[in-house]
């Protein structure tokens, strides 16, 4: 079976390594940086590559499997640029973490029987097919999603490819994934990124000499592919905004109590104490 990878950053460049030594796909590739292209054709993760789009038209892709893997935005302006592709025989799927935007597009087109949600829980801070790995997917999370009018073909070959990626696979409803991720996964972003800034706004070029590993650890999420992140944060904005309020309620909650009450206040840090180490 043909592989058709758009954008091999790190989680299209990893799932090409990581396919290249099964013998029963065929992994080409697609992306606008022809010394990836030949970065890949060198290293062996791609048997080929594709001039252009278009040409997932032709017969010879016929029965084939198509991965959008790039960053949100230009997601969705892939996605409507393969409609010709739409309720063929060819299976299609994604990467991103944040689906209401391409709901939307689906919904435009009466969701196609060939689109399957795919939203690998796994990733670095590091981007480019240069940081991919093998076996970046072993062990992880890939949370799929599909409307009914999914023919249960595409949904047999999206569940196999991230099987053989070795995914733990879980479905999902569409809606809840983005309600879910907005406090699974971007929040602590958010969070990341609002103390980053707020550490800037101290003036004190060494702080980093008088602080633990801990917030080097927390602060990497910040060292992340800022394009992908304003995406996600846009398409998600929603979500993230209750997400955002119910973190400062907390704030203000934490505030109080070290304010005002020591006693009370080592109780509820003991008590979420327990409840990160029974649930994280």
């Amino acid at each position: 079976m043909k592989i058709i990878i758009i954008g091999l950053g790190l989680i299209g460049g990893s799932i090409a390594k990581t396919l290249s030594s099964a013998q029963d796909f065929e992994i080409l590739a697609f992306d606008s940086d022809q010394n990836t292209i030949k970065n890949a054709l060198e290293n062996q993760s791609i048997q080929g590559s594709l001039h252009s789009l278009d040409d997932l038209g032709n017969a010879e892709y016929e029965d084939s499997v198509v991965i959008i893997a790039t960053p949100p935005s230009a997601t969705d302006e892939i996605l409507k640029s393969l409609d010709f592709l739409f309720n063929s025989s060819v299976t299609i799927t994604d990467t991103t973490s944040t689906k209401n935007s391409i709901n939307k597009i689906l919904q435009e087109f009466n969701f196609p029987k060939n689109f399957i949600f795919s939203h690998p829980v796994a990733g670095s801070h590091l981007s480019g097919e240069k940081n991919s790995v093998a076996d970046l997917f072993n062990g992880k999370s890939t949370i799929l999603s599909y409307h009914d009018s999914v023919a249960s073909q595409h949904v047999d070959r999206v569940t196999n490819l991230w099987s053989t990626l070795g995914s733990n696979i879980t479905v999902l409803d569409a809606e809840l994934h983005d309600q879910i991720f907005a406090y699974s996964s971007h929040l602590p972003h958010v969070a990341a990124y609002a103390l980053l800034n707020t550490l800037k706004g101290l003036e004190q070029d060494d702080l980093s000499d008088f602080s633990g590993g801990g917030l080097g650890e927390f602060l990497r999420l910040a060292s992340s592919s800022p394009r992908m992140w304003a995406d996600i944060f846009s398409m998600n904005e929603k979500n993230i905004a209750i997400a955002i309020d119910d973190l400062m309620k907390s704030l203000g909650i934490l505030k109080e109590k070290i304010r005002k009450d020591p006693q009370s206040l080592q109780t509820f840090l003991g008590e979420l104490k327990d409840f990160k180490e029974s649930n994280y």
